[in-house]
This record gives structure tokens, sequence and C-alpha cells, in this order.
């Protein structure tokens, strides 16, 4: 009996031993890396043709506009839109921050209506794509075009389309700007591009 209290007491030391050292901490993968059938592909695929897929959405650009690469790492894609002969030509990004990132509908809303001044802002309205809620906005006056914290060029008699499209993976960001003639008469390419909004995982 002594012997067997002994291998215990000793097992019981060891034990203790082991408890009071330091526990390594291990790098934890997301949760979502784990769940099963969780999706691996990336959020954005956009190629030199056909639709551009991002954060679970898919649309197609009117083939009249010219795939341009992006000018900041913020956009995801895009595109120039000619302007008639001495015209400017139009300029459409494609923002995509993340799931939950990128702010708000009506803060993004009143910050591109922010980006003109002497401005007649238009309404500002909502509808629905193939079951995705879409906020357009729309302003027109001195534009102050530029990259976000940098210099900004004044840019009269512009005007802004956009669209705020809430995808599954997240909000993304369709912005519109040029001469306001050439804006107005791409209305019905936005209508077009709104119209092909679908799912990415129909397509």
């Amino acid at each position: 009996m002594r012997r067997i209290a002994a291998v215990i007491g000793v097992l019981a030391a060891a034990g203790a031993c082991r408890r009071a050292q330091p526990v390594r901490e291990i790098p934890m993968a997301p949760a979502h890396a784990e769940e099963p059938g969780a999706p691996s592909a990336p959020a954005v695929a956009v190629s030199a043709t056909g639709p551009v897929r991002v954060a679970g959405i898919a649309f197609t650009p009117p083939s009249s506009w010219r795939r341009e690469a992006p000018e900041s790492s913020m956009r995801v894609a895009q595109f120039g839109i000619p302007g008639s002969s001495g015209e400017k030509d139009g300029t459409v990004a494609v923002y995509y921050f993340g799931s939950g990132q990128g702010g708000g509908i009506a803060e993004n809303a009143k910050r591109w209506q922010d980006q003109f001044t002497d401005a007649t802002p238009g309404p500002v309205t909502s509808l629905e794509r193939s079951g995705l809620k879409v906020t357009v906005v729309t302003t027109q006056g001195t534009y102050a075009s530029g990259m976000p914290m940098g210099p900004s060029t004044p840019e009269p008699g512009f005007a802004l389309w956009g669209a705020i499209i809430e995808a599954p993976q997240g909000n993304v960001f369709v912005k519109a700007t040029g001469p306001k003639a050439l804006i107005e008469r791409s209305r019905p390419d936005f209508d077009a591009l709104l119209a092909s909004l679908q799912s990415s995982t129909s397509m």
C-alpha cells in the first residue's frame, strides 16, 4: 500500500508541474473556415470580358464601356464611359470593402452628394432587382474629382449616378461620374446594369 501511495504521489506532483507551466497560444483560423461547406471562392472576380462577380452577386457592364485598370486599391473594377467629340469621358468605379465594411447606406449617399459644390441633389431612391435591395443616388454640380485624402480638381457641369447594392457578402458600391450630358445619356446603360443583377451562384 505504501508503494501504491508513493506512485500516486509522484503522478500527482508531475501533473501539478504540468499545470503550472504556461499554455502555449495556438493561432486560430477564422470560424467560417471551419464550417462545413463554407465558400472558398474569392469575394471578387473580374475578367477582361463577361460579368463582374463580387460579394455573391454578378452584373454585366454595357459593352460600350471601356474596361480599365483600377486607379486605386479600393476599387475592384473600373470602366470608362466614352464621351462624344470634345467631351470628357466618364468613369465608373466599383467598390467592395468586405462584409459589414464601408459604412451605411445613408452615410455613403450623403458622402457622394457632398463631393459636389453648387449641387442639385436628385432623389435617393430604393428599388429591388432579383431580390437584391438597391439604393440609387444622383446629383449634379461642380464635382471635386480626385482620390480620397488627396488633392482634388473641380469639375463644373458634372453629374453622379451611384448604386449601393446590398449583396449577400456586404454592400457593393457602383459610382459613375462625368459630364452631366454624358451621365444623362448613360441612364439606359445604368438601368441595364441593374437589370442584369443576380446571384453569382446562379450564373
